[in-house]
């Protein structure tokens, strides 16, 4: 490999690397999740990882980076300038948070792009957010079983006060194990697990996000014995997926597996189309015959979420307009309802927040990675589902924290298993580090 281009093998396969990317970094972060959810270093998990991620890259030299990896470096910057529209501590530290998220994807992103077949097969890597899945159920049991739990962690005790009292801090370093929601006109508060994260809306997304990786592990990397007890772990997982009424989570998975249902009978796979169907099909007589869709029903009804949806997103759009290269920096409170402008999806809060030339990027590179992944092998069509599902997403959900890793996790592995295809797609040619050149990016040492 030399510095400027990447050597091909008859295959299309690179040449091997000097040095091999080792894969536990990746493995710490979802495997040990657990751990660094008790000890308050959640937030700062991917940080933590990327810091041997980039040691390793930058010692073994020849970094390959997709085609159109710049529009999300200008996003980056973008979101960057940005920060001179702050205008309190407070919304400094949500913005350095939110900087440190982004930040430590785009390392992860990049790093499993890198990372060997032989090293970091697929299924391995799907095997680690399964692991993470598989908590997150259990976090969402704890929501259910134990509503009113909650916990100091041991950085949250170390934290200043002053950096504690910001909002999004305080509910990363002392999370609650559910939302519990009293809304006027309804019989009785609404229980909706969170564990482990600090919203219930987070819970849901993750949940949804994950649900194609956990699926195709079952497909492509499971024992037989793992299949049963995989199949068992997401029947049970409806029980805490039900109970937080989160009408998006639904929407979102219904929308990734009617997707790739569409994908397997487009490719002659009926069978395919038939069991994701099927599938659908049970869990809406569950949620019909346990009363979760009438819940559903009478959650909306009460809290008027609907109204307050186009509302916010209304006053999202206008007040954009008057810093519109800039954003203001962060969510600021809204002037009709008692929410915060650019928290109802990440669409809205890259708009509100950033600008309008920030979201252009955001969303051109969240497109360009459902298109250039599209092609995927027909067993790996999941790894495609994610940032498909991303993209239909962030006009309802946040996905800035580890959803994004889990996007970027899917998605990189995806570009390359094209990338290492005999035929690499049009969208996702190799390119130089050259802007005129058509191969993938080398930044060497």
């Amino acid at each position: 490999m030399n510095g400027l281009g990447t050597t091909r093998s008859p295959s299309g396969a690179d040449a091997p690397p000097e040095r091999d990317l080792p894969v536990w970094p990746l493995q710490a972060l979802f495997v040990l999740y657990p751990l660094w959810w008790v000890l308050g270093l959640a937030p700062f998990a991917g940080a933590i990882v990327s810091v041997p991620m980039i040691r390793f890259m930058v010692r073994r030299g020849g970094t390959l980076v997709p085609r159109g990896f710049g529009v999300w470096l200008l996003f980056l910057l973008a979101m960057i300038m940005s920060a001179t529209q702050l205008d309190s501590a407070p919304r400094l530290v949500g913005a350095a948070f939110r900087l440190m998220a982004y930040g430590s994807a785009t390392v992860v992103f990049v790093y499993v792009y890198n990372c060997s077949r032989a090293r970091l097969p697929v299924r391995k890597a799907a095997g680690f957010v399964v692991v993470f899945w598989a908590f997150v159920v259990v976090g969402g049991y704890l929501g259910v079983l134990f509503p009113e739990g909650s916990f100091t962690t041991p950085v949250g005790q170390l934290i200043p006060g002053s950096i504690a009292s910001n909002e999004l801090v305080s509910s990363l370093l002392f999370p609650k194990f559910a939302e519990v929601q009293t809304i006027w006109g309804a019989d009785e508060p609404f229980v909706r697990p969170a564990a482990p994260f600090p919203y219930t809306n987070a819970w849901g997304s993750h949940y949804a996000l994950m649900i194609p990786l956990v699926l195709l592990y079952m497909r492509i990397g499971a024992t037989p014995w793992q299949r049963i007890v995989l199949g068992i772990a997401a029947v049970a997982s409806l029980v805490p997926a039900f109970a937080t009424l989160n009408r998006g989570m639904l929407v979102a998975v219904g929308f990734g597996l009617v997707y790739a249902a569409l994908r397997y009978a487009m490719r002659g796979q009926v069978r395919g189309l038939i069991v994701i169907f099927g599938v659908m099909a049970v869990g809406g007589v569950v949620a019909y015959l346990t009363g979760v869709i009438d819940n559903i029903t009478s959650r909306t009804e009460v809290s008027g979420s609907n109204d307050d949806r186009v509302g916010i997103y209304t006053e999202a759009f206008v007040r954009t307009l008057e810093s519109p290269l800039l954003g203001w920096g962060a969510p600021r409170p809204s002037h009709t309802i008692g929410v915060s402008v650019g928290t109802q999806g990440q669409f809205w809060n890259i708009m509100f927040s950033f600008g309008f030339p920030a979201l252009l990027f955001y969303v051109l590179f969240m497109a360009s990675l459902s298109w250039a992944t599209r092609k995927v092998d027909l067993g790996l069509i999941w790894l495609h589902v994610v940032p498909t599902m991303a993209v239909f997403m962030m006009f309802y959900y946040g996905l800035d924290s580890t959803q994004l890793v889990v996007i970027f996790t899917a998605a990189a592995l995806g570009l390359r298993e094209r990338r290492l295809s005999a035929v690499p797609p049009p969208s996702l040619s190799p390119r130089h580090l050259s802007s005129k050149s058509l191969s993938p990016k080398v930044i060497s040492r």
